[in-house]
């Protein structure tokens, strides 16, 4: 649970400082803000599963898909946010961000896994 997290913090760090080294501060900083509208919500999601380790095991499925819904919402509204206080985005690298750490989960395993063959 907790390396899909760190795989995608780790493909938005590559990706920001890939930005800006390629394009400078405000396109580097748009994919960070963008990586961490994906990342704190599965993070605080993670979190809270990791928490619910232990109850009645019939709890699990409510816990799941209420703390889904509002991992999606969170993400919808840190996006919203950001595109509304932050009127400098460059939104291509925003969107690449948020589209690499959504799929950071499988990318990156994929990506390691071929590195040791």
């Amino acid at each position: 649970m907790f390396r899909a997290i760190v795989h995608q913090a780790l493909a938005v760090l590559v990706l920001t400082l890939g930005c800006v080294g390629l394009q400078g501060w405000e396109t580097g900083a748009s994919a960070l803000v963008g990586g961490s509208c994906i990342l704190v919500p599965n993070a605080l999601f993670a979190l809270r599963l990791s928490m619910s380790r232990g109850r009645r095991p019939e709890s699990y499925p409510l816990v799941f898909f209420l703390g889904e819904v509002i991992k999606v919402m969170a993400t919808g509204l840190l996006m919203a946010a950001s595109a509304k206080s932050m009127p400098w985005l460059v939104w291509p690298a925003m969107i690449g961000a948020i589209v690499l750490a959504a799929n950071a989960v499988w990318l990156v395993p994929l990506i390691l896994r071929g590195q040791r063959d």
